[in-house]
């Protein structure tokens, strides 16, 4: 019967073979195949920028601090697993996006007013991003989108 210390060493040693076997395969995975070109780890990127400004529909006089959520979309859905971003429009009813990551269809932007006194909208608008170097780097891409909000009615 193995002794607790025959079981350690045993491991120990199992686990400096499998970590050598893996470090031998990680130095390789990076090696040229057949070409000039190496082949590379990376995830591929696009930047966006969404801008615009929220204003009263009647008076077109701009609205702070509304709510503009950012909600990514694969395709003509929202993606459920996605990060959503929430800005602030500032005291002339403007907000600006600026998104550095993987490369989305779109973004379903919604626009809510915490207050409660407008009611809410959204839009969705499709990205395409230009320019990209041809690997991993997609383009960027920036959109003009506004709001023009109208009030709830008070019944």
């Amino acid at each position: 019967m193995k002794t607790r210390k025959q079981k350690v060493r045993w491991l120990r040693t199992c686990n400096g073979l499998l970590s050598g076997a893996l470090a031998l395969l990680g130095f390789t995975a990076c090696d040229s195949i057949g070409g000039d070109t190496p082949v590379e780890y990376g995830m591929p990127h696009a930047d966006y920028e969404i801008k615009g400004k929220v204003v009263n529909k009647e008076t077109q006089e701009a609205i702070g601090n509304v709510h503009v959520i950012m909600k990514p979309m694969d395709g003509k859905e929202v993606n459920p697993s996605a990060v959503y971003d929430t800005l602030r429009t500032d005291s002339e009813g403007a907000y600006q996006y600026e998104y550095s990551n993987f490369p989305q269809d779109g973004f379903r932007i919604v626009c809510q007013d915490p207050s409660g006194t407008y009611q809410a909208d959204s839009t969705e608008v499709t990205m395409n991003p230009e320019g990209g170097d041809g690997h991993w780097y997609q383009g960027s891409d920036s959109q003009e989108v506004n709001f023009e909000l109208e009030k709830k009615s008070q019944e």
